[in-house]
């Protein structure tokens, strides 16, 4: 468990300069002042509120302690770091069920690793907000270690199923993970219809009690009403795509993505990148035979980032968040590859992850500074320049804040929060308030 103590510390090193941020921008809607996150009010609003067991870690918080941003962000990380430990066990397992033993726990260590240390997660776990990919994370994956170990533990693998999506309802997909694991490295382990039937079970459970409340149905209803399947799957397209490239370069990461340009389906940039992530799926599923770990890495990383980059219609398609369940994947991969070279050379890549995480977990401390940042990496979007001169407004820096939001205008001229935004600073009003 040595190695495993190293990824702890590791990643709560990395982590820690969340503990000293507060609530930012969506914390104060979705936390401090909503009803269904607060003690005295959550089970009023429990009927109508979406993410019912995120809610209900908030209002346990709230009956606690109160109001206590630093102890939020320190269950955010607390979250992390058990998804740490269940990585490690699920990829270890995996390498081992390849016949790749003497490997397994040099592969296991580097992916753990790169995964945990690297900064797209912060959004996840330096944000409160974040949470709802941290806990379905821990959940997915807590299922899929019960389903997938020596001697299976049905009835966990099935609780941590179905309250998953009730975290976030995208956990809905972890059947379909469990499917990959199965048809790749895990085709030799006896009983697999048995193995996955709990978290089949659990998942369909989770799916009727969400799709009986109203919030949740109002919630893909707009989605499917503001754009078609098909215009979603066109953005996604693209949105997948410029989501790997930012794990791959993540020096460009903000808490505002530069959301990518999005073509027509018969342009060229369309056909070529559907081309390319249908061959790529192709090629995963051909090889799942002779190289299942390299097969097991690309098939989670797609079937990750399925529910939020497929047919349903986001208002950002291209966001870090789906990334904490889909970079396992992706840190797979890079870690068979370092696992050929000297071990120090892929500490020295975690290493330097870990050090911008750390980079951007301070940033969380400092939400004008969060949203200069953004604004740094995306200088043409629009969106990044009205945030981060709302956040100015917010703190009374008028005379800044004025000159962003004109720059979102001359940006895009039909921004309206950012016309109304001037216009409540002309007239010395405030821009928004925090909530009481």
């Amino acid at each position: 468990m040595r190695l495993v103590a190293l990824a702890l510390a590791a990643t709560a090193l990395a982590h820690a300069p969340a503990l000293w941020g507060g609530f930012l921008y969506d914390d104060l809607r979705d936390i401090v002042a909503n009803p269904a996150a607060q003690a005295t009010t959550f089970l009023e609003r429990l009927p109508h509120t979406v993410r019912p067991l995120l809610k209900a870690s908030y209002a346990l918080q709230d009956a606690v302690h109160g109001v206590n941003a630093a102890a939020f962000h320190a269950v955010n990380i607390g979250l992390h770091l058990g998804a740490v430990v269940l990585v490690f066990l699920l990829v270890r397992r995996g390498v081992e069920l390849a016949g790749l033993e003497d490997r397994a726990n040099r592969i296991a260590i580097l992916a753990t690793l790169l995964w945990s240390l690297h900064p797209a997660l912060t959004d996840t776990v330096s944000y409160v907000s974040g949470r709802s990919s941290g806990l379905s994370g821990l959940l997915v994956l807590a299922a899929l270690v019960a389903a997938t170990g020596r001697k299976a533990r049905p009835w966990l693998a099935f609780l941590c199923a179905a309250l998953a999506p009730l975290a976030r309802e995208t956990a809905l997909v972890a059947p379909l993970l469990l499917l990959v694991f199965q048809a790749t490295v895990g085709r030799g382990q006896p009983g697999s219809l048995r193995r996955a039937a709990p978290v089949w079970a659990g998942a369909l459970v989770a799916a009727a009690v969400l799709a009986a409340m109203a919030s949740h149905r109002d919630l893909v209803s707009f989605s499917l009403t503001t754009r078609g399947p098909l215009d979603a799957l066109r953005a996604n397209v693209f949105a997948l795509p410029e989501a790997l490239r930012l794990w791959l370069m993540p020096w460009e990461i903000s808490i505002l993505p530069r959301q990518p340009v999005i073509h027509g389906w018969d342009d060229p940039p369309t056909l070529i990148r559907s081309a390319a992530l249908a061959f790529v799926t192709a090629a995963a599923i051909a090889l799942r035979k002779r190289w299942p770990v390299v097969a097991l890495a690309v098939l989670w990383t797609l079937m990750a980032m399925l529910p939020t980059n497929s047919v349903i219609w986001r208002v950002d398609p291209l966001a870090l968040r789906p990334l904490y369940l889909a970079g396992i994947g992706l840190a797979l991969l890079a870690a068979l590859a370092l696992a050929r070279l000297p071990l120090v050379l892929g500490l020295a890549v975690a290493a330097a992850l870990g050090t911008m995480s750390w980079d951007r977990a301070t940033l969380y401390q400092d939400e004008v500074a969060l949203f200069a940042d953004a604004t740094v990496k995306s200088p043409n979007e629009a969106r990044t320049h009205l945030m981060y001169g709302l956040t100015l407004a917010n703190t009374g820096q008028v005379a800044e804040a004025r000159r962003v939001l004109e720059q979102a205008l001359r940006l895009d001229p039909f921004l309206s929060e950012a016309t109304n935004a001037l216009r409540l600073l002309d007239a010395a009003a405030p821009v928004y308030s925090d909530p009481p």
